[in-house]
Parts: C-alpha cells; structure tokens; sequence
C-alpha cells in the first residue's frame, strides 16, 4: 500500500506527500480520481495511461487529474519507485472551478518540467516548513490555473534555481508587504543583486508575470478589500500607491469588471 503523510491542510487545499514503502507489494493499479490533484513528481517515474494514451512521468513533471478522470498507473523495472508531493482542491464545488470542464478537454494530464513549476514546488515547500499559509495557497492556486501550453524553456541548474528562487521569493514578499510604496524593477533588482533585464527575465520564468504587473495585481487586489472595509475610492487610490484615480479606476474596472465606485457605493 503508499504511504501518504500529511503536510498541511486548509478548508480548501490538502497538501500531502505520496511514496512507496521499501515493503510495499507493487502492482499497476487503475483509478477513477474523485477530485482536482496537481502531483509534483520528486522523484522516481511512473507510467500513466488514459485510453489509449500513455505518458512517462518523470522527476519535475506535474500531474494533473480532475474528477472523473479514469487513468492506469505502472512501472518499468522491479517496482513504483516515484514520490510525489501531492496538492488536492478541496473546494473545487463550492469554488465553481472549472464550469467549462478545461482540464477535461485539455488532453494534458502531464505538464513538463519547467522553472515556473519548479519554483511552485520549491514555494509550497517553503510555505509549509515556514507556516505561511498564504504563500501556500498561492502557490496552489497558481498550479490550478498554470496554463501547461507552450514549450517551457530549458531547466536551470539545481544551485543556480535555488539562486534565483530566493531571490525572487525576496521581491514578492517586499512586493506584498511595500506594494504602496513607490519602486521600480531596477530598485529591486539592485536589492537582490541582479541586473533589471536579468532579474525581470527570471521574474517571469519563475513567477509567470513580469515585476510590473505583479505589483499592479497586489495594488488592486488591496484596494478592492479597502474598498469593501467602506473606504472612499480617492483614499483607496493613495493608499495602494496609485498616483493618479483616472488610472486607478480604468485599471481596477479591467481587472474586476467594475468601477471602484460601485464597491465602495
């Protein structure tokens, strides 16, 4: 039988880590998933098949599984030999996630290895050794809604990812805690020791976004619970750092669909 140990746990996401005992009896085994899973492969490799597709899912790939999903696990060699960190959605119905059935449809059970879901890993991680839940569910939420199309760019080394990570783990908390004050991608470049086109190339491979819109996204997301606590639309403007309310309300209103105004009304 594998073995599942407990890291954390919300009312919406369970984060678990799934291997193979030394005394486990293996044999290929096939199964309906009963809820929406991401599953970081750490090590190992196993065999998947749905249908008449198969996969080899290796060291850094990602499976993704949905409810309903019907799919067969096996190996190569003497046994299962993979551990897998594991990330399930325990809200997915209350959530309404994904009406339209994406996952389903997408014939992509498996997303490569990549930075961005290298540095997904490395932050759940993080977050658990360092009880942020915040950043945890972050990083789950990321993984739910990671668009696995496109080619991912090649892997960096294990000593130069970690480099990296940190750093950018560095400039999103500032960016979280500082997002009303002024700065700019050089300034915090600079803080991490990177050049600004270095830096923001990284920025992006691990983050998904560029600086500037990571900021953008913090600033708004703050404003709309501002905004919701009954404060005015012009206080909340300055208070996340906007310096100008015509551009406040156009970005607020592109992003939620809706003027400020409405919320604080």
């Amino acid at each position: 039988m594998a073995r599942i140990v407990s890291l954390w746990r919300s009312p919406e996401i369970d984060v678990y880590r799934f291997d193979h005992p030394v005394e486990h009896e293996d044999q290929a085994y096939e199964e309906v998933a009963g809820a929406f899973r991401a599953s970081f492969v750490e090590e190992g490799t196993f065999d998947l098949h749905i249908g008449e597709s198969r996969w080899r899912v290796a060291a850094g790939d990602v499976m993704l599984s949905y409810p309903g999903m019907r799919f067969r696990a096996g190996f190569q060699g003497k046994g299962f030999n993979d551990t897998c960190l594991s990330v399930t959605y325990l809200a997915s119905r209350q959530d309404g996630f994904d009406p339209e059935q994406r996952w389903a449809k997408s014939g992509r059970p498996v997303l490569p290895a990549s930075n961005r879901l290298r540095y997904l890993r490395w932050g759940l991680r993080r977050a658990i050794e360092s009880s942020a839940p915040m950043f945890a569910e972050y990083c789950a939420t990321e993984i739910f809604r990671s668009d696995s199309g496109g080619k991912p760019a090649p892997l960096f080394s294990e000593r130069k990812f970690c480099w990296y990570a940190e750093r950018v783990h560095h400039v999103r908390e500032r960016i979280d805690a500082e997002y009303a004050d002024a700065m700019t991608v050089s300034e915090l470049a600079r803080g991490v020791g990177m050049s600004m086109f270095h830096f923001t190339r990284v920025f992006i491979e691990l983050m998904g976004v560029p600086p500037h819109r990571y900021l953008l996204e913090t600033r708004l997301k703050a404003a709309r619970a501002m905004l919701r606590q009954g404060r005015s639309v012009t206080e909340t403007c300055f208070a996340c750092g906007f310096n100008n309310l015509s551009h406040f309300s156009r970005s607020f209103a592109r992003r939620y669909g809706e003027a400020p105004s409405r919320l604080f009304a």
